[in-house]
């Protein structure tokens, strides 16, 4: 697809957004990276509902997930979805509790995730997790880089910006009422879902209700396999837009996800020798409620003025029960089930206009917005005592086109004010200025140049500040393992500089075909950076942790490259994906714990002819670690080439992989229209291999699913 710079023109479209065609990478987001012809005065009208808008920075980079792609039918999580994305990385071994992502150095806590535009910031201190069933998603955004002047704290790394189904995601244009029928199983163990989605337009009324049901089988320890790891997941979305007037629509979202289940303490964890300190199972309930208002304003003005307002509550109940303490004679009488609830109230306004001159196109966008967030629990819960924090900013973007030549130029600030507070440690409140300047240049139609500086933060979050609890006790030695508050927390900051290329072709080989070859140089300064750390002893001749609690280090450094090969024509598409990733501790030289390996995806998809058939294969490989330790608490009688990591623990090395999956879709349309299904093989070859944190990784495994729709 080549690449043609055009300004915007005013619009007057019912319903629609109105993008300049100056930022490529709106282009491109809008149009699903289809191929386009533009011609002078362009603009593309993107129709959607309040919800589901999503805006894209001048010279950022990302990604767009479609769930119905065949190679998506296989999550059983929403971050599941993220895997295969070079430079994308999600821990765990199957538990949605144990599951988080990295990225570009950072893990979970260095990427903000938001469903809908609500932050979805859930840290246990222990497991992370994100809770939305991958059957209500319709697409997932990966916004690359530090973003924080666009989204806020927490962007230190990017964005994953995942929203739910609307009605023009199943309906035709014409139709008025719709649905949808799904399952699916594996076959190494009894995991299975199935759902059902119903969609419909009355008026002006777009609605969808949707409901699905999961259960995962998972893994177990050694000394907790007489329990029937599981999960069990109920997950309910419904979903309404108004249309009142051709200038005003008001959306209201009302989602609910269930999970009972029984897994380990750290269910990120799989050893599968006898572990150490013992993984204990854990019985868990997790209740998270949404409720979502969004209101969008499209006047009909000469400066396409239009604003959105949102206001959201969630309430996040999570209670667990520590199966081996409660069936302890000594500990459960003083023990019983942990509770704790996490409440967020949220309100954001934005808007935006343009301003077009002889010479220059400004798009303007600024807005406020206001987060607070508070959690109670019992007195078994000692891991959540009471607090609450509270997160205020504003922000201005101005985005500038020159007529005359192909160039954008995008500058933007946002302040931040937060503090935080909790009963007996007294409050802390920072400021915090963000901003970023970036540069967008076409010289041609095939050539496209850009180049970014941008600046980030990231808040503590409430486990990190306050988490005092039991980390583990060894009760023959009388050794005790604590969590230690660490209220003193200050905000982590960066600074990332980016450079790129992407060259684009049309008619490359052959007729209608398509090259796009891209390539993008990442640096990023990190100041205050938040590590766990803790003080430890010597018990024959090992470091044992005494006290974990987390602290700022002056700095860290993270580099790296993003590149991709993408290639299309009517008979087939092929894309292939490079990331390079090195990051370390500027005084200690650490590596980054979120440091992962040199890694290479590639993927290819084919019609056969007209029979509906589709296959793929993808794979994945990846280089061994180059972690990087310290040896300054190196005993004399540990011989190790890479020293000791943070946690004074031996670094460990873990080879690289290839591990390849096939795929067949089938689209039966000319025998039952609507109806397809999706016959995956995971690791077809059954390596036997761990991801770089030493966790065992899925063997050989067959999944299938099927989808009805009308």
């Amino acid at each position: 697809m080549a690449f043609t710079l055009r300004s915007a023109s005013t619009s007057d479209a019912s319903h629609s957004k109105a993008f300049s065609l100056s930022t490529l990478t709106v282009a491109l987001a809008m149009t699903g990276f289809s191929t386009i012809t533009l011609a002078a005065n362009d603009v593309i009208h993107v129709t959607s509902t309040p919800l589901n808008n999503e805006k894209f920075a001048v010279a950022e980079q990302f990604e767009v997930i479609d769930t119905t792609a065949p190679e998506q039918q296989t999550a059983s999580s929403a971050l599941d979805l993220l895997k295969g994305q070079a430079g994308i990385f999600v821990t765990g071994a199957g538990s949605t509790y144990g599951q988080s992502v990295q990225m570009r150095g950072y893990d979970s806590r260095g990427v903000k995730i938001m469903v809908d535009n609500v932050p979805q910031d859930f840290y246990s201190g222990l497991f992370d997790a994100t809770f939305i069933d991958p059957s209500l998603i319709s697409k997932a955004y990966i916004h690359k880089g530090a973003s924080s002047v666009q989204h806020g704290s927490g962007a230190l790394a990017g964005t994953i910006s995942i929203k739910t189904l609307t009605p023009s995601d199943i309906l035709k244009p014409d139709q008025k009422f719709g649905g949808r029928l799904f399952g699916g199983m594996n076959r190494n163990d009894p995991s299975y879902h199935a759902g059902a989605t119903l969609l419909g337009r009355l008026g002006p009324l777009d609605s969808v209700i949707s409901y699905t049901q999961r259960k995962k089988q998972l893994a177990s320890s050694p000394v907790s396999n007489k329990y029937d790891h599981h999960e069990s997941v109920h997950n309910w979305l419904l979903k309404t837009t108004w249309y009142a007037l051709p200038a005003y629509s008001i959306g209201l979202q009302y989602k609910e996800y269930r999970n009972d289940a029984i897994d380990l303490k750290q269910p990120e964890v799989i050893d599968t020798r006898q572990p150490k300190f013992k993984n204990s199972p854990h019985q868990r309930e997790t209740i998270q409620k949404d409720i979502i208002i969004d209101q969008n304003f499209t006047p009909d003005n000469p400066l396409n003025w239009q604003a959105n307002w949102s206001l959201y509550y969630t309430n996040l109940h999570l209670s667990q029960l520590d199966l081996q303490k409660k069936s302890n004679i000594f500990t459960s009488y003083s023990y019983d089930t942990e509770t704790r609830n996490q409440y967020t109230y949220g309100s954001q306004f934005s808007n935006d206009f343009s301003i077009h001159t002889p010479r220059l196109s400004h798009h303007v966008q600024s807005g406020v917005d206001y987060v607070q967030q508070h959690q109670v629990s019992n007195e078994y819960a000692i891991s959540y005592p009471p607090a609450e924090i509270s997160n205020a900013s504003a922000w201005l973007i101005d985005d500038v086109s020159l007529k005359s030549v192909p160039v954008t130029l995008s500058a933007g600030t946002r302040f931040t004010h937060y503090k935080t507070a909790r009963e007996n440690v007294g409050k802390q409140q920072h400021n915090n200025w963000s901003s970023r300047f970036a540069a967008t240049v076409t010289p041609t139609s095939w050539v496209k140049l850009h180049s970014s500086y941008a600046e980030s933060y990231r808040a503590p979050r409430l486990s990190e500040l306050y988490n005092n609890s039991n980390h583990f006790t060894v009760p023959l030695l009388g050794l005790v393992s604590d969590f230690r508050p660490s209220p003193d927390l200050k905000p982590e900051t960066n600074k990332t500089v980016e450079a790129g290329f992407t060259f684009s072709f049309d008619n490359f080989v052959l007729q209608g075909d398509e090259l796009q070859i891209g390539s993008t140089y990442f640096h990023t300064k990190s100041k205050n950076h938040i590590v766990t750390s803790g003080d430890f002893k010597k018990v024959s001749g090992n470091w044992f942790p005494s006290q974990i609690f987390l602290e700022n280090i002056p700095s860290a450094t993270i580099s790296g490259f993003d590149s991709h090969i993408r290639y299309s024509n009517e008979w087939f598409d092929f894309n292939i994906n490079h990331n390079i990733t090195d990051g370390r501790e500027n005084d200690t030289h650490y590596s980054l714990s979120a440091i992962r390996p040199e890694t290479l995806i590639m993927r290819f998809n084919a019609p056969i002819a007209n029979s509906g058939v589709n296959v793929g294969w993808s794979g994945e490989f990846t280089a061994k670690t180059k972690f990087m330790g310290n040896s300054q608490y190196q005993s004399s009688n540990q011989n190790t080439e890479n020293g000791l990591d943070r946690k004074h623990r031996e670094v460990i090395q873990y080879a690289g992989y290839g591990v390849h999956d096939f795929y067949v879709n089938y689209k039966a349309d000319q025998f039952v229209k609507g109806l397809n299904t999706t016959l995956t093989l995971k690791n077809a070859f059954d390596r036997d291999y761990v991801s770089s944190m030493g966790v065992p990784q899925e063997g050989r495994n067959f999944y299938w699913n099927v989808n009805y729709q009308w």
